[in-house]
């Protein structure tokens, strides 16, 4: 099967020098996820990645991005252009495309598409009845999770969105919010690498040490966190912090005088590196009706495949599969972030090492890059069988 793959993501190694581009990074999160579910579907299809790199005319340090490609194993990339103005930037698309279109090979194609971009979705959806090819929409967050956006813009794209061929979802809930004609689709919570490779950590790091990886806006409880840390006042376990903060003079202020460590946006390579050998790493995400419904705390399975305990807020869906596998809070409060630090305290090293591992073995068996390429490709032949 041919798949064409239009995203806003990239090769994860050209991910690193894209981020140099930046004055403040952006949120890695999408692009960790399309980049493994390429790679996943490449292991045994073609896939022609057609990526609209994301781009700030405030925070981005070029005025444009050059057109690129790139070929690695079953995977073709094309990274378009992109140009500063908003309006030259959609003419420069829709002529890139075009002419990319005429060279693409579509025989025996299925266009898969991200859904939360509203010029990716556009042009996904052009070229599917252009040539008559079914289109897939992968689901990984309800519009009105994202910072900034009005209403008007979730409703926009749900419109776009609510009559593909099929989708491949996180939740339930966001396929019921985006696929209300009930077309086929499948919920796909997570993914991870097939294996992780440990690497010993940099020779300065000697004590234990908690860990978070992630955004690190205070909605998403870092700062509760941070707060329990100081409330467990042990000199013997430091907490490290990893991830983009918009303002880290508030995080530096609140962090000083504290053995609490912030080392800003790492490769995904050094991140795995730091949780593998964490004491626990922790998910302090606060979750409610709507976050539990649309959203999978995915820093929790990325958590679970570091072998590692894992100490993280309820959430519905997670806990029924990893119910014993992980420490659960009952919220995102200081008290209760607390409660979780101390349990692992109270855990001898052989008992965090089993519980570690053992999430580790289910979230591989779950939703490693084969494991989700096994669940995926009978559904998506299904879809174009279908058409």
């Amino acid at each position: 099967m041919k798949i064409l793959y239009f995203t806003t993501a990239i090769d994860k190694q050209d991910f690193q020098n894209f981020l140099k581009r930046w004055s403040s990074s952006p949120n890695p999160s999408q692009q960790n996820f399309h980049d493994k579910m390429i790679r996943s579907l490449a292991i045994n299809n073609d896939v022609s990645v057609i990526s609209l790199r994301p781009f700030s005319k405030q925070l981005c340090l070029d005025n444009y991005l050059p057109y690129e490609e790139k070929t690695i194993d079953n995977i073709h990339y094309y990274y378009l252009k992109v140009k500063k103005h908003r309006l030259d930037r959609y003419f420069s698309y829709a002529k890139q495309i075009k002419k990319l279109m005429k060279s693409i090979n579509t025989d025996d194609a299925l266009i898969i598409t991200d859904t939360i971009n509203p010029m990716v979705i556009t042009f996904a959806k052009k070229y599917s009845n252009k040539y008559d090819l079914p289109i897939v929409g992968i689901c990984t967050d309800s519009p009105s999770n994202i910072s900034n956006t009005k209403r008007s813009y979730t409703l926009y794209l749900l419109d776009k969105t609510n009559n593909l061929d099929g989708y491949i979802c996180l939740t339930k809930g966001l396929n019921d919010l985006f696929n209300p004609k009930q077309r086929p689709s499948i919920i796909i919570e997570g993914i991870v690498e097939n294996k992780l490779v440990k690497t010993k950590l940099p020779e300065n790091i000697t004590k234990p040490y908690f860990l978070y990886a992630g955004t690190l806006l205070p909605y998403y409880g870092i700062y509760n966190l941070i707060d329990a840390y100081k409330k467990l006042n042990r000199n013997d376990v430091s907490l490290y912090i990893l991830g983009h903060h918009a303002n880290e003079k508030e995080l530096m202020e609140k962090i000083k005088g504290y053995d609490i460590h912030y080392l800003g946006t790492l490769p995904v390579e050094k991140t795995i590196q730091f949780e593998s050998h964490a004491l626990a790493n922790i998910n302090p995400r606060p979750t409610n009706e709507d976050l539990d419904r649309f959203s999978i705390p995915s820093k929790t399975i990325e958590y679970l495949f570091s072998s590692r305990p894992v100490v993280s807020v309820k959430n519905t869906r997670i806990q029924k599969y990893f119910n014993d596998e992980i420490i659960w809070c009952k919220s995102s409060s200081c008290d209760d972030l607390l409660f979780g630090l101390n349990r692992v305290m109270e855990l001898n090293s052989e008992e965090r090492k089993k519980l570690g591992e053992n999430g580790y073995r289910k979230v591989i068996d779950l939703y490693s890059l084969n494991s989700v390429n096994k669940k995926l490709i009978p559904f998506l032949n299904s879809i174009k069988n279908s058409y």
